[in-house]
């Protein structure tokens, strides 16, 4: 796990990263040479359903619900493991099920102890419920969509390597999510990235400013020959 040294740094990095969408961060990630085949990313597959941005470090677990189990470990393990890690946390929480979203972890109870312990944000690959409940914390929440049921919900396993939505993480990961998905952006990697972004985000932004402007040609664009977005 990541052991940050440098508190106040760490937070102003941290807050640095939050004034930025995923798509921005994730283009300056692969111009530092981080690609998609390192699964860093969501694959659209989840979506924002409560909050706005978020950004801490990655607490993960596993979870089953489909049916019935004795490989059940207890949530306050999942909390244990949330007091000790550097704030703030996201949660991860990968459903192993064939099909995730058979029953929720995440509803009233869970979602108001995880608010509790102020957590940042959880995303999961499978279903939440209660969302009006959910929707009155202080966190941000990714998954499927919601579901009816807890079904025969139970954490499997705290503290491993995870895969949500196609990215995986493992816990201390650094991990940033908003509207359009969820990012990991290696702590080594953090001030570059802001770095990176800032100047991708000049050259962007030169060329909207002269697209919505009259020196505006067609000739002139097709002599950029842009082969990027």
């Amino acid at each position: 796990m990541h052991r940050p040294t440098d508190q106040p740094d760490l937070e102003q990095l941290l807050e640095a990263l939050k004034q930025w969408d995923t798509p921005a961060l994730s283009n300056a990630l692969q111009r530092l040479g981080v690609q998609p085949s390192e699964h860093y990313c969501t694959d659209g597959s989840v979506s924002l359903l409560t909050g706005t941005r978020s950004v801490g470090f990655a607490v993960t677990a596993t979870m089953r619900a489909a049916t019935p189990g004795d490989d059940a470990v207890p949530v306050a393990e999942l909390h244990r493991r949330i007091a000790a890690s550097p704030q703030p946390v996201m949660v991860m929480l990968q459903d192993l099920d064939p099909r995730p979203g058979a029953g929720a972890f995440l509803g009233e109870v869970n979602g108001t102890l995880l608010d509790a312990l102020g957590v940042a944000g959880l995303a999961t690959n499978g279903r939440v419920r209660d969302l009006d409940e959910l929707r009155q914390m202080r966190y941000t929440v990714h998954a499927q969509g919601p579901c009816v049921a807890r079904a025969h919900m139970r954490l499997t396993e705290v503290d491993v390597p995870v895969a949500v939505a196609g990215m995986t993480v493992a816990s201390g990961d650094l991990v940033h999510g908003d509207q359009h998905g969820l990012l990991r952006i290696p702590l080594e990697l953090a001030g570059q990235v802001l770095e990176t972004a800032e100047a991708i985000r000049e050259e962007e932004q030169s060329i909207v400013t002269w697209a919505r402007s009259k020196d505006f040609t067609t000739e002139g664009l097709l002599a950029l020959r842009r082969v990027r977005h």
